[in-house]
């Protein structure tokens, strides 16, 4: 079952049986998909808990499902990116994650 809470995974193309060789770009886009799906696990936990509050800010919602889905974007889109635009997107999510634990 899809759950709407959970961006769809990220599988490389050309990976699975009979695919050639992974090349520094796969490892790039795989390392990506990890930061991406961790921070969109940080804004599907944060809508939980909105929903759950009693008194439940709707605009916040909004703004947490709106970033999350800007997650899944860059999953769909990753297969398409150039290096350039993989070490920007790498970059974008290294500050997020930072902003989001702390770190």
């Amino acid at each position: 079952m899809h759950d709407p809470e959970r961006p769809d995974q990220y599988v490389p193309a050309g990976t699975g049986p009979g695919a050639p060789d992974s090349s520094g770009d796969d490892d790039t886009r795989a390392r990506i998909v990890e930061k991406i799906e961790q921070v969109a696990a940080w804004y599907a936990e944060r809508i939980r808990g909105e929903r759950r509050r009693p008194g439940t800010d709707p605009g916040r919602v909004a703004r947490l499902l709106a970033e999350r889905a800007l997650c899944v974007d860059a999953l769909r889109d990753l297969p398409e990116m150039t290096r350039e635009e993989l070490e920007r997107l790498e970059a974008d999510y290294d500050a997020r994650l930072s902003e989001i634990t702390g770190a």
